[in-house]
């Protein structure tokens, strides 16, 4: 594996993704958040940009490549348990099952998937729609935007570490990304949030999560509304891909229109 490199210069590479719409995949080519490995960087056959869980591999498959293990690299970018892998053509996604579905060591489970992308339109929003569910919370709960504090206790706990994560610390944060939770003042517990799970030229790519002992109340929708509105203000775009049928149903309701579905995988390691 010592022949695969982190790639400095995106441009050897560039022409190898083509003219894949990815959002993940721009802000690794942007140069703003994320990294791109390939094998050979004279003449470049294969490559894979790598952001946060998602890796995009695009080129000649390579099964080296595929089984490259990230947490063995120079990655500067979290590497937990489970990895998503973004085939660009169905090439690469037979190889992906070919090489995981069999016994390789430190894979415990291959899950094939269809991911859900969605249109990009500042205008599909209606903004007093997403105001009047930005206002639904009710009494006792607060949005607050992602300060230092903020930030800090969503590191804190599992389910809501993939708000910020991705980013190298808070003033890393603060210059590119934007983000809202939603805090239970009672008990003082944050209970939802949106935020930039990676940032790019002129927007955001969005997470949400909620905890899940307390899904089912409308928070996701909420705290949706509440940082599509903070980035039509900023003038940058909020785009959403979808992970499943229910983050686009979430999306649509926020004003979202699907573009397409795709098929991804779900990579799990012991």
């Amino acid at each position: 594996m010592s022949n695969i490199v982190k790639v400095k210069d995106v441009e050897k590479v560039k022409g190898l993704f083509g003219d894949w719409e990815n959002n993940f995949l721009l802000s690794c080519l942007q140069g703003v958040m994320g990294e791109v490995y390939s094998l050979d960087l004279d003449n470049p056959q294969s490559a894979v940009a790598v952001i946060g869980d998602f890796r995009m591999f695009v080129g000649e498959p390579n099964d080296s490549l595929l089984k490259f293990d990230y947490k063995d690299s120079e990655c500067d970018y979290k590497c937990g348990e489970m990895d998503i892998i973004i085939p660009q053509n169905d090439k690469w996604a037979e190889l992906v099952r070919d090489t995981f579905n069999s016994d390789l060591e430190g894979v415990s489970e291959l899950k094939e998937i269809k991911r859900y992308s969605t249109f990009e339109d500042m205008s599909q929003f209606d903004v007093d729609k997403l105001n009047e569910i930005k206002s639904s919370a009710k009494e006792g709960f607060e949005i607050l935007d992602i300060d230092e504090e903020i930030y800090n206790r969503c590191l804190e706990n599992e389910w809501s570490k993939d708000l910020v994560g991705n980013y190298n610390d808070y003033e890393d944060y603060s210059k590119k990304g934007v983000g809202v939770v939603l805090l239970d003042t009672k008990n003082n517990e944050i209970v939802s949030g949106a935020s930039s799970y990676c940032t790019f030229e002129g927007g955001i790519e969005i997470e949400i999560d909620t905890n899940e002992q307390h899904r089912r109340n409308g928070y996701a929708l909420i705290c949706g509304a509440s940082i599509i509105l903070k980035c039509l203000e900023k003038g940058i775009y909020p785009s959403w891909d979808a992970h499943n049928k229910g983050s686009i149903e979430l999306a649509k309701k926020l004003g979202y229109k699907m573009k397409g579905e795709y098929t991804a995988f779900e990579l799990y390691r012991k």
